[in-house]
């Protein structure tokens, strides 16, 4: 008995150090994180994973070289063609001098200083040094138009940029002239340039974020003159202001309090010219727009912008999400702070937010990769993160550019980097979308399926393969796969390829078909005419079938259907109320006959809501007409109001069925021919109500237009008095049961 309470210990044992073993491996501090639909994390496989060995000033040889001085602070990281690193001190005093700042370098492959760069020789052969630079970027002469290597410093303290060469010889110094001040046509003076961060395009175009300027990014020519501004965000209001401002002049708003925009904290450029640009809301109307715009993926208040060369945002948001980072958020103070941008392979780009220490990688579509991060002390978390950038270097090994991401993190009293690098389910999904932008389907496919295997939660991975398929003229399978990540756009154009070979082999027998339909509706209308009039020459009581069959005569001839309805009892409650029911169904085939394009989530109402959202309107306005047009000598009863409401109700289940049945054969570019027919379904609806109460209660057109604004007003008030008197009974119960589960407990 002891030897097996032993072996079930030691198995017991030896399960818990496996299962922490294996939790350990698969949940750690850099665990990369994937949202879905409804906004919520999902864990995923890591996509990067954080080097062993965290570089400070001690490792990367500053305290032993270069004066000995720690890197206390830190604002901009870039990397050059070679793969070196460049690093924006801003806060570094001097004893000496009254500099404050330099620029560090560091060596791609051991992090360790190899150049100091604290003042440069101007073009009047004085030294100059650096008060606070913000920023700094470095050109690819590979990329360049005119083949050359710079470095741009922004010396925010000095208000100016600073350019120098390859050999850190000074070119020139982009400033503002002092005399724009007095000129009232100047656009920028020097008061608004304060550069915290630059970028330059191949053809030389510098693009500067200010901190002190509100008009957007300042565009210069590559010999530092003025163009233009980019992008001005847009002020965010809160509703009150808005309201106020409806009762002031032009004047008042002038001269009173004006909010100002948010300045870009941050700008990059692609190989296309494409400026990418973020910006970091403050006041909390912007904040709370921010969030709003999450889930609308609206670019007015996204924290990340792409502009073309004339400042249009043009950033694609086709993910679930707008990719502004964190999604699963309700409070406005929660919204993710953006501080840098960062461009990566195969036109992906990641972000920055300060408030989380999270990284998000989005792809050129706006879909959300993988976001990774988190504040702490552990091993890949971050404390205090300033920037990032990428680092490009070639592998040996493998033959292939590594991409690492290279982040600046402050503590205490030094900066340290902290250097990921990708991890395998990072190679294949950028390997995927390699081999997807050089048109490389099949490939592709196969880099999808692996990356499924390690996360089958991934929605782009389903996008990727079903638009790779959809690419090798496999429509089918292509929807197939689309619909798993509920991908509407790419499965309408799937469907409507599908669509088109069917028609091809099938349009003839279909045309034909759809003539045999129309044939035998327009039959159907003659005989039922037909069979109306025969029903008005016959005396004595209708026939329940004669009283439906009258609702193809009311339709197209209100005025005497509605005359005929109520005095030549044309109709009754049990037709109507026929009517009604079909209706009911109609809604009901619509919930749940929509196609995929039209209803992706396979959303749907039950009967019963469908009976709930139809018949407490007809109530509703029965009950509210008949109160009203009593009191306004209405000569219809609650019945005859009832019937004429009900045989209004005619031609919508024709239309709603149609256009329920059209959704599965249409595309969502032709959408607006579904709603159409719905909304020329309801206006029907609309004219036979309208006319069917001036017929019935012989109104004027005008006083029918009087009681049916009435009615709608008597039908608020009503659906008032249902909710509060429901809420007081529910309280009322709510004390009961309260005061009889106390006494149970007292007893």
């Amino acid at each position: 008995m002891k030897n097996r309470i032993l072996k079930i210990f030691i198995l017991a044992l030896v399960a818990i150090m496996l299962f922490g073993t294996v939790t350990a491996s698969a949940f750690e501090s850099y665990d990369t994180f994937t949202y879905s639909i409804d906004g919520k994390p999902l864990l995923s496989p890591a996509a990067y994973t954080p080097d062993v060995s965290v570089y400070d000033s001690k490792t990367m040889g500053l305290l032993s070289d270069f004066g000995g001085r720690k890197l206390e602070t830190a604002a901009d990281i870039v990397t050059d063609s070679k793969g070196n690193f460049y690093i924006a001190e801003y806060n570094n005093m001097l004893t000496d001098s009254k500099a404050n700042g330099r620029i560090i370098i560091l060596d791609k492959n051991d992090y360790k200083v190899i150049d100091v760069i604290d003042s440069y020789v101007d073009d009047f052969g004085e030294t100059q040094t650096f008060a606070s630079p913000q920023g700094v970027y470095v050109t690819n002469p590979n990329k360049m138009v005119d083949g050359e290597e710079r470095i741009y410093i922004c010396d925010t303290g000095n208000r100016r940029i600073v350019v120098l060469d390859s050999n850190h010889d000074h070119i020139q110094t982009i400033t503002v002239p002092k005399d724009n001040v007095e000129d009232p046509t100047a656009l920028l003076t020097e008061k608004d340039f304060a550069p915290v961060a630059v970028a330059v395009d191949i053809y030389g175009r510098i693009f500067v974020a200010s901190s002190a300027s509100k008009s957007g990014i300042i565009v210069m020519s590559s010999e530092g003159e003025f163009t233009s501004y980019i992008g001005a965000q847009k002020v965010a209001l809160n509703p009150i202001d808005l309201i106020w401002q409806k009762f002031q002049s032009v004047e008042q708003i002038e001269s009173g309090y004006r909010e100002l925009p948010s300045a870009f904290n941050n700008v990059t450029v692609d190989d296309l010219g494409f400026v990418y640009a973020t910006i970091k809301f403050d006041d909390k109307a912007s904040l709370s727009s921010q969030l709003a715009s999450i889930k609308s993926k609206d670019a007015t208040y996204s924290p990340i912008k792409k502009l073309n060369s004339v400042g249009k945002e043009i950033l694609k948001r086709n993910g679930f999400f707008d990719p502004g980072g964190e999604v699963d958020i309700l409070d406005p103070n929660e919204v993710s702070q953006i501080i840098d941008v960062a461009l990566g392979p195969e036109n992906t780009w990641s972000i920055l937010d300060h408030s989380r220490s999270r990284i998000f990688t989005y792809d050129s579509n706006g879909n959300l990769l993988f976001a990774f991060g988190d504040q702490g002390d552990q091993l890949g978390n971050g404390q205090d993160y300033a920037a990032m950038t990428y680092q490009c270097v070639y592998n040996e090994d493998e033959g292939k550019n590594v991409y690492n991401l290279v982040l600046l993190d402050k503590v205490a009293q030094d900066v340290r980097l902290i250097v990921f690098q990708p991890t395998e389910y990072c190679d294949m999904i950028i390997s995927a979308l390699r081999n997807e932008n050089n048109h490389n389907y099949s490939a592709s496919i196969d880099y999808w399926q692996d990356v499924l295997t390690l996360n089958n939660n991934f929605d782009l991975a389903y996008i990727g393969i079903g638009k790779a398929l959809f690419n090798m003229g496999q429509y089918e399978d292509a929807m197939e796969m689309l619909k798993s990540a509920y991908e509407t756009d790419y499965y309408s154009d799937a469907f409507a390829a599908l669509r088109k070979d069917v028609l091809s082999v099938w349009m003839l027998p279909m045309i034909i078909g759809i003539i045999v339909v129309l044939l035998l509706f327009f039959k159907f209308l003659g005989w039922a005419k037909k069979k109306n009039k025969a029903t008005s020459l016959k005396p004595g009581k209708k026939t329940y079938l004669e009283e439906l069959l009258y609702v193809f005569h009311l339709v197209f001839h209100p005025f005497d259907g509605f005359w005929d309805l109520k005095h030549e009892k044309r109709g009754s409650v049990r037709a109507a109320t026929t009517i009604l029911g079909v209706a009911v169904l109609a809604f009901f085939y619509q919930s749940i006959g929509q196609g995929y394009v039209f209803n992706p989530k396979g959303d749907y109402s039950s009967v019963f809501m469908q009976v709930l959202g139809l018949l407490v309107p007809v109530l509703l306005w029965v009950i509210s007409n008949w109160c009203l047009t009593t009191l306004f000598d209405g000569e219809g009863s609650l019945k005859d109001i009832y019937i004429a409401t009900c045989y209004s109700l005619a031609p919508l289940p024709l239309f709603v069925t149609i256009s329920t049945m059209l959704t599965n054969v249409f595309t969502s570019t032709e959408a607006g021919l579904v709603t159409l027919l719905v909304s020329i379904g309801w206006v029907w609806v609309a004219i036979l109500l309208f006319f069917g109460m001036v017929v019935t209660h012989d109104y004027s057109t005008g006083k029918n237009v009087i009681t049916t604004i009435g009615t709608v007003v008597a039908m608020c008030v009503i659906m008032f008095i249902i909710i509060l008197f429901s809420s007081l009974v529910l309280k009322m119960v709510t004390f009961v049961t309260a005061v009889i589960t106390e006494i149970g407990n007292r007893v």
